[in-house]
């Protein structure tokens, strides 16, 4: 494990190999205006990574990490101050004019929100929204019929025709959460972004949900920038995951290694914060103020 950044245009494949990275970020930096006069805060702060082919990548840290604003510079919703990112080989941070850009920056990469039910139109129904991302995205022009193509989605993601044909309100969150991973895969992303997209399900409906994840990368190649808080989840789904605090990678490498044998005191104090058998939050109080304490001298 290491915080150094990884070899350019490498990375490590689910299998263990190196092979080239399809998605590389070096050095993204991304500050925003303080209140009333304080200076700029700084959300990422030289943050580099790689994601390869096929692999899922875990984005970690309490709330004001960074995580989420690294997911949205991905996305392409906010623009690092500094830094490159690759993916697939195109620049993706250099200036985006025009809609033809955009729409290829979306073409490659996709998101899934925490909340499915605000970020689905509320006036259409399923099929409506699959359509309108298959239509906006010119992918009927590719030699598959949209029928053939809903059908697909909708299998994919274990959705029935009934339910193709109802509205977000009338799904339960489970089921949003499906339409909007949906969405996602009808524009036939290489990478696709998940930011909490489970943290809102009940543990049943997080089960499958990840479970439905899986299927898809394994089926597709498709890469994961899996973004959470929740370790276990994280565990679970990534090969990779870099710990972020403050903005900056505190750790990074095989997750298994890092949440199993951190090497870092962040990355100790995450894991000792989740409960288990022996867990004692007095013990983590004390943990957390030892670590303030030795942060705030080394400063």
């Amino acid at each position: 494990m290491s915080t150094s950044t990884p070899t350019p245009r490498t990375a490590s494949a689910p299998g263990g190999e190196r092979t080239a990275a399809l998605l590389e970020a070096s050095g993204l930096r991304r500050t925003f205006d303080g209140k009333r006069g304080d200076e700029p805060v700084v959300a990422v702060d030289d943050v580099s990574f790689t994601i390869a082919r096929g692999e899922s990548l875990g984005l970690v840290g309490e709330s004001g990490s960074g995580k989420s604003t690294i997911a949205r510079i991905v996305v392409g919703l906010e623009r690092a101050d500094s830094g490159t990112l690759t993916i697939g080989g195109a620049d993706r941070l250099a200036s985006r004019r025009g809609r033809a850009a955009r729409l290829a920056h979306a073409r490659q990469v996709q998101m899934v929100f925490q909340d499915p039910y605000g970020s689905l139109d509320r006036r259409l129904t399923v099929e409506q929204t699959l359509r309108h991302a298959m239509r906006l995205h010119r992918l009927g022009d590719r030699g598959r019929k949209p029928s053939a193509r809903m059908a697909e989605l909708l299998d994919r993601v274990r959705l029935t025709s009934t339910q193709a044909a109802l509205r977000p309100h009338q799904l339960s969150g489970g089921q949003r959460q499906r339409v909007a991973i949906a969405r996602a895969l009808a524009v036939e992303p290489e990478v696709l972004v998940l930011d909490e997209a489970v943290s809102a399900l009940d543990v049943s409906v997080q089960a499958q949900i990840l479970e439905l994840l899986g299927e898809i990368r394994r089926d597709s190649g498709i890469a994961l920038l899996f973004v959470s808080h929740d370790l276990a989840v994280v565990d679970e789904v990534t090969d990779r995951t870099l710990v972020l605090h403050l903005g900056r990678v505190v750790e990074q490498g095989p997750t298994g290694e890092v949440l199993r044998a951190p090497q870092d005191a962040y990355t100790r104090l995450l894991v000792s914060s989740v409960p288990g058998p022996g867990w004692d939050p007095h013990e983590v109080i004390e943990r957390r103020a030892a670590f303030e304490h030795a942060r705030s001298a080394a400063d």
